[in-house]
């Protein structure tokens, strides 16, 4: 469970920038904080930008960002989230490293952006703790770290570690922190402003591709309390609760825009992730189960025939079959 904050007062967040990061993770993560801040019409967020030798970083784009104080300079910190991108499974930053360890000791939350948790799962610092990365490297992050709970999804809170995936993804996490920090009409608040979704009836939607769908505010915020809730989801009633809302008003909710119930919804998102992965990878299918969240392979593979009508093991055969014949 994250750490929820007291109201009405400043939370001073460290963003550690390491060379190659996308540039659209750092900016998204300032954006929901800067606009939580003109929502609460207080400083809620303050925030300082590092890096390892105190110098610039180059990201993915060519830009070079600052760094506007030193890790050594700051004294007091709620969180620290480290931000980096492809090859960050080869960075060496011992700095940072003992920095983020100290850090860990004093309790503070740390958090991996993108794949930022490779540099926390080096220190050992995610040992035990539920965590994502970018997709593309997420086998090889399950690889090279057992002792970490890898979980294929956007974002994943697991008590004072914090992950997400990357992108878009970055935007979800920080509305998520925003609504637990200072509540969700701030959350609504600052989605509106971003136009990312809107509550205003003249509001028009951005154009989107005719087979997606398109899920009010309500539905965005309990779709996004599941994606947090990792292996522990919660029932009907108390994720009613934590969105303010009665127990039938979200199964309605739920039936309406999706036809399905809450825990159904998991399930099919459960069930997509574990399909890419048994695809796409070469991770054991007890590897892949623990990743999406089933309790175990054989509970997996049940589902999965059910709704693909192959087992996980003769889809991955069937696709690899498939893959050589094309090629």
């Amino acid at each position: 469970m994250c750490h929820i904050w007291d109201m009405h007062t400043t939370r001073h967040l460290a963003f550690a920038l390491c060379p190659h990061l996308p540039l659209f993770s750092i900016a998204s993560a300032l954006e929901v904080l800067r606009h939580a801040n003109r929502a609460c019409g207080f400083e809620a967020y303050r925030w300082s930008l590092v890096t390892e030798d105190d110098q610039a970083v180059r990201d993915t784009t060519g830009l070079n960002l600052h760094p506007n104080t030193t890790m050594g300079d700051i004294s007091s910190v709620d969180a620290v989230y480290v931000i980096a991108g492809f090859g960050a499974a080869d960075l060496h930053s011992p700095r940072l490293s003992r920095w983020l360890a100290r850090l860990a000791q004093q309790n503070v939350l740390l958090g991996g952006v993108s794949n930022g948790s490779y540099l926390l799962a080096k220190s050992g610092l995610l040992d035990g703790y539920q965590s994502t990365v970018h997709w593309e490297d997420f086998e090889q992050f399950v690889r090279d770290y057992p002792d970490v709970r890898a979980r294929y999804q956007r974002y994943v809170i697991d008590r004072q570690r914090i992950s997400c995936s990357g992108a878009a993804s970055t935007l979800d996490l920080f509305l998520e922190l925003v609504r637990r920090e200072q509540g969700t009409d701030i959350a609504v608040q600052v989605t509106s402003q971003m136009l990312l979704r809107s509550d205003h009836p003249d509001a028009q939607p951005a154009v989107q591709h005719q087979q997606t769908m398109h899920y009010s505010p309500r539905l965005q915020r309990a779709l996004s309390a599941l994606e947090a809730a990792g292996d522990a989801p919660p029932n009907v009633t108390t994720l009613a609760k934590h969105l303010g809302m009665g127990r039938r008003t979200l199964l309605d909710l739920f039936q309406r825009e999706m036809g399905l119930a809450p825990k159904q919804v998991l399930q099919m998102r459960r069930l997509s992730r574990a399909q890419s992965l048994v695809r796409f990878s070469e991770l054991s299918l007890s590897s892949i189960a623990e990743a999406v969240g089933f309790c175990s392979q054989s509970h997996m593979t049940q589902l999965y025939k059910t709704h693909y009508t192959l087992t996980p093991a003769a889809d991955r055969r069937t696709h690899r079959e498939q893959v050589i014949k094309a090629s």
